[in-house]
């Protein structure tokens, strides 16, 4: 599970942790962390979707990068959040140096 590296990034940007229904499901995140159309409605200043699940984003992630997701996203990266959100913590550290 990536939580671990999802919580890294979060506390990088400042920001909270919140999780999809499954997540929740899987007693991975209390339930007073879901979002979406089955928790809570937010409108952060940024929001950084990693390993979405459920049938419209899974189908849509075997789209690359005409997922339905990109409609709505000023940036999108594709692929392995073990490679890529480690990387993001990364630049974002480096950059508050």
């Amino acid at each position: 599970m990536g939580l671990d590296i999802i919580r890294r990034l979060a506390d990088a940007l400042g920001a909270e942790v919140a999780c999809s229904r499954p997540v929740v499901d899987k007693q991975w995140l209390p339930k007073s962390r879901q979002v979406g159309t089955s928790g809570k409605s937010v409108r952060p200043k940024l929001y950084v979707a990693v390993g979405i699940s459920g049938i419209i984003p899974a189908h849509g992630g075997h789209q690359g990068p005409r997922a339905p997701i990109f409609a709505v996203a000023d940036v999108g990266i594709v692929g392995d959040l073990f490679d890529i959100v480690p990387v993001l913590e990364e630049k974002i550290r480096a950059m508050k140096r």
